[in-house]
């Protein structure tokens, strides 16, 4: 009996070290930048879904870049196909492919989380992805809440505007693409498991 007590004390202690040793890897999957400079131009490469831009940097390098504060449908999900035509509009439209952007966050040191804007600073990417119905608000990753709070509230201000004047998922033709926000967050599911495009895996011959 004195036995079974120990192994069962022994068997606590060594799951409780377990999750401590392995909490901080997972509560650093998305790390915050602090004291983010002014945004850096980059030029369009590919896009990679509804909410991922495959960015050139002044560098050289391609780097993954995802909408921060937005949320768009997965490739298996209704709506997935129309949110990409957004982007890609976008992209070729008001940002005219030569683009800044603002680094918020990092994931898994792969994947840049931030802000597109165009050359001149003046458009707002992701808050225009939503003002053009084809996207909705998610929650907005930045050291600052003050910055938090002000996009919460511009980003609800685009999607009423959306709704308002049926753009995008709200212009009433949907075929297999019903106007409801998925059920999950692009972002949450990105933190869980990663990104699934080829060009934004660790290490890619892309990167």
């Amino acid at each position: 009996m004195r036995i079974n007590r120990w192994l069962i004390i022994l068997f606590a202690g060594t799951s409780l070290a377990l999750l401590i040793y392995t909490l901080p890897a997972i509560t650093a999957s998305l790390v915050l930048i602090k004291g983010v400079g002014r945004p850096l131009p980059a030029a369009v490469q590919e896009i990679v879904d509804g909410q991922t831009l495959l960015l050139r940097m002044p560098d050289g390098k391609n780097v993954c870049f995802v909408l921060n504060g937005v949320n768009t449908p997965l490739k298996h999900q209704p709506g997935y196909r129309r949110s990409v035509l957004g982007l890609i509009d976008l992209s070729q439209g008001r940002l005219r492919s030569e683009v800044r952007v603002q680094l918020d966050a990092v994931l898994y040191d792969s994947i840049w989380l931030g802000t597109v804007y165009d050359v001149r600073e003046e458009i707002n990417g992701n808050l225009a992805l939503i003002r053009s119905g084809y996207a909705w608000p998610d929650v907005y990753h930045h050291d600052h809440q003050d910055q938090v709070n002000i996009y919460r509230q511009d980003a609800a201000e685009a999607l009423q505007e959306a709704r308002s004047n049926a753009r995008g998922h709200w212009l009433g033709i949907h075929i297999g693409e019903a106007p409801e926000a998925p059920a999950e967050s692009y972002i949450s599911n990105l933190i869980r498991d990663g990104h699934s495009a080829p060009a934004c895996q660790p290490h890619s011959p892309k990167s």
